[in-house]
């Protein structure tokens, strides 16, 4: 699995340096050629020529390495480095014609001189693979996002997919947590790959701090997809983290209206649209519907012990006669035997009632705040003051 992962993210930095001969490659060798018939000799243009011979050897061998080089490139690189010896590609060129070690070596003289070349990063990232250097292979791909603005799109969504590994996430904490300028990006990708928020979450929670800003992370994003995902006890501990340890006796989040929702659907998510909606206003939870107008207007993700439970809501107001408000409870995971969906009507300014999650099998539940303006009426507007749902 390791291996596997390893290979496909250093796959990338082979097909990056095979894409390296495109476009511009041909013209850029007219000039070359043309700069080293002249007197004294152009270290750097030597340097171009050998380099793009070695790129196009790459392109042609499926995007590996080749094990040598050929007489020709070697003469050039030699030519570019006895003319300017800080010339990184020309020494990556001698690099590959030289013993395992001393191949090693020359490159990281090469990579100690630039760190822009790509074709140098290209091979440090394939030389770590190869060891199974994790840290070593994340930390060329960082350089390469900080010297190619051109990387990202294709380095950030293989690094993200590289993180379906759980191998990954104690070298990616130790290289997010020097704060990358790319970090934002990274996690904008990561949170929409169902295969690696699992690992992302834990991620999450090794980089978390009492005092860290916020502004990288897609913490809101990262809860609602593994959600959506069922990964509900990951998305429930990652909330708690984030949100505090503040102990509230009813089983539901914010279920009085103080705060506005931050990781819906663990807190409140509210909806609406240009006929019926909710909101989050003066400690209230504000449902309103023009006539005939009605759905889902707020729901939360709760997990239930197997008990006996009491569900309680408070309204500011008496629920209007066309108004169909309720609250409705149904199991948010696959179950064989699911339990049955429950309704609860809210009629008056007190609505409570005992419910039993005791043999139902299903920990996490859907609570909905559900309405309806009838037909032909003047709509609603109701401001529920609490949701409790406590033990017994």
């Amino acid at each position: 699995m390791l291996k596997n992962s390893i290979i496909s993210i250093v796959g990338l930095a082979i097909a990056l340096v095979a894409g390296l001969t495109a476009m511009g490659a041909v013209a850029k060798d007219k000039v070359a050629e043309f700069a080293v018939s002249l007197q004294p000799a152009n270290g750097f243009a030597f340097e171009r020529l050998a380099a793009n011979s070695l790129k196009a050897s790459v392109a042609a061998n499926d995007g590996q390495f080749p094990n040598s080089v050929d007489s020709a490139t070697e003469d050039l690189a030699k030519q570019a480095f006895l003319s300017e010896p800080v010339t990184p590609e020309a020494i990556a060129v001698l690099a590959l014609g030289g013993t395992e070690g001393k191949k090693r070596e020359l490159m990281h003289q090469a990579f100690a001189l630039s760190r822009r070349q790509q074709l140098v990063i290209g091979w440090m990232i394939v030389d770590a693979g190869t060891r199974e250097d994790i840290s070593a292979v994340l930390s060329h791909y960082d350089t390469m996002l900080r010297t190619s603005s051109s990387a990202a799109s294709v380095v950030i969504p293989t690094m993200a997919g590289a993180l379906a590994n759980s191998n990954f996430v104690e070298p990616f904490a130790r290289l997010l947590s020097k704060n990358p300028p790319w970090a934002s990006r990274f996690w904008g990708v990561v949170v929409a790959r169902p295969e690696a928020i699992e690992n992302a979450a834990k991620l999450r929670e090794r980089l978390y701090a009492d005092d860290e800003a916020r502004e990288s992370y897609r913490d809101a994003s990262l809860i609602s997809e593994l959600v959506n995902n069922k990964r509900f006890e990951t998305a429930e501990n990652l909330y708690q983290l984030l949100a505090g340890q503040r102990m509230e006796a009813s089983l539901l989040k914010n279920g009085s209206f103080e705060l506005e929702p931050q990781y819906p659907p663990l807190d409140w998510q509210l909806l609406s649209n240009g006929e019926y909606g909710a909101a989050v206003a003066g400690g209230n939870l504000r449902l309103s519907a023009i006539s005939g107008s009605g759905g889902l207007f707020a729901r939360q993700l709760v997990k239930l012990p197997s008990a006996i439970l009491k569900i309680t809501v408070k309204s500011d107001t008496s629920i209007p006669k066309g108004a169909n408000i309720s609250i409705n409870m149904k199991c948010a995971e696959i179950l064989n035997n699911a339990p049955r969906p429950i309704r609860i009507a809210l009629t008056g300014e007190l609505t409570s009632q005992h419910i039993s999650n005791q043999q139902s099998g299903c920990n996490f539940y859907w609570l909905e705040v559900v309405g309806r303006s009838a037909e032909g009426g003047d709509g609603f507007d109701v401001d529920l003051d609490s949701v409790s749902l406590r033990l017994k």
